[in-house]
C-alpha cells in the first residue's frame, strides 16, 4: 500500500510539467511574446516556428524559438537588414550546400508564398 502511494504521488508531481524544455515545445506551449511593431514580422516567425524550429531544436538553432523580435535576428547576424541576397538564414533555406539539401531537410520545401514572405520580412524590416 505505501508502494502504490507512493507511485500515485510521483506521478502527480512527474505529470504536472505540460512541456519540454526544448525550443519546439517552447512554441507550442509558450508563452511567445512577439515583436509587434513590424507586421512582417509575426508571420516570418509563424513561419519560421513551422519550418525550421521543430528540426533546428539543439545547438545554436535552439535559440531561434528566442528570437521574437527583430532586433535579435540582426543580432544574430543570421539576416541582413535590407539586404535578403545576403542573409545567412535564406541562404541556407534555398540550396545550402547543393540543390539536394533544401530546407526543411526531408521535408517539403518551403512554398513560394512563404520564402518571398521571409524576403519581404527581410527587406522591410524598419
Amino acid at each position: 500500500m505505501k508502494n502504490l502511494i507512493l507511485l500515485i504521488s510521483l506521478f502527480s508531481v512527474f505529470s504536472c510539467q505540460d512541456y519540454n524544455s526544448n525550443s519546439a515545445d517552447r512554441i507550442k506551449y509558450g508563452p511567445i511574446v512577439l515583436d509587434e511593431n513590424d507586421p512582417n514580422f509575426a508571420r516570418a516567425y509563424t513561419i519560421i516556428s513551422k519550418q525550421c524550429i521543430s528540426c533546428h531544436s539543439s545547438n545554436i538553432h535552439d535559440q531561434w524559438a528566442n528570437y521574437t523580435n527583430n532586433a535579435a535576428w540582426l543580432d544574430s547576424l543570421m539576416i541582413q537588414r535590407g539586404d535578403p541576397d545576403n542573409s545567412i538564414f535564406l541562404q541556407r533555406i534555398i540550396n545550402y550546400g547543393g540543390t539536394s539539401s533544401n530546407m526543411p531537410q526531408g521535408g517539403s520545401p518551403l512554398s513560394n508564398s512563404d520564402y518571398q514572405h521571409l524576403v519581404k520580412w527581410i527587406e522591410e524590416i524598419p
